[in-house]
């Protein structure tokens, strides 16, 4: 499951990657709404996610946003 996973992944990078020369628009919305997902289900299931895939799915900024909340109490 996690290389099929992967394997999705890859492919919806190259579709982004086509929708993006084309000019994007819903299309690319939608590929990257799915792509988030497999990202999620990855991640959940323990594979290594492709760092160009976290790139697109998660900017630069987001994961300092994130760190703080990691030690917020509860």
């Amino acid at each position: 499951m996690i290389e099929a996973l992967k394997t999705r992944i890859a492919e919806l990078e190259a579709e982004l990657a086509r929708a993006a020369s084309v000019g994007g628009g819903t299309a690319y919305e939608e590929l990257m709404d799915d792509l988030e997902r497999h990202v999620e289900e990855l991640e959940a299931r323990g594979g290594d996610v492709p760092k160009s895939a976290l790139a697109l799915v998660r900017p630069a900024g987001d994961d300092e946003v994130e760190d703080q909340f990691d030690n917020m109490p509860i």
